[in-house]
């Protein structure tokens, strides 16, 4: 499978369409940046988290990763050596797969939880982010530099 991007600037934000395993897939990097830095940033100490706003990152992060984890893990896979095991990367990614799998704790109930539950996930979004944006990068470079 070959990676073909496009980087498109629509209302200010960077999209890159990058050829995945169910076809291509519009990027807005922007948007998945927002959401990360929103998750990550930092709550005062005593303030109470906002039980609606953990829910609406939580919908967020977890759309985000949808759509990024098999993108990954197909960029993984391609710059793998033939024969090779998952390395480092490739754990990060079953992990993030993994986990996945599982309902986030409810941000009413647990506020506390999902807030740490928030915070992995963008962290392992920031990650895949990185995986599949580095690829479309590198293929963006060497086109400005065939010019």
């Amino acid at each position: 499978m070959t990676i073909t991007s496009s980087f498109a600037t629509v209302k200010q934000h960077d999209v890159a369409r990058i050829d995945g395993p169910a076809g291509t897939a519009p990027i807005d990097v922007v948007a998945i940046t927002q959401t990360i830095s929103t998750a990550l940033r930092p709550v005062p100490e005593g303030a109470v988290l906002d039980s609606g706003a953990l829910a609406e990152s939580i919908a967020l992060l977890s759309g985000h990763i949808d759509l990024l984890l098999p993108l990954a893990e197909a960029a993984h896979r391609r710059s793998r050596p033939e024969g090779a095991g998952p390395g480092l990367i490739g754990r990060g990614l079953a992990y993030v797969r993994n986990r996945m799998q599982y309902d986030p704790p409810n941000p009413h109930d647990y506020p506390a939880c999902a807030h740490v539950w928030v915070q992995e996930s963008a962290r392992g979004l920031q990650q895949l982010l990185g995986l599949v944006h580095a690829d479309v990068g590198r293929e963006h470079q060497h086109a400005a530099a065939d010019r």
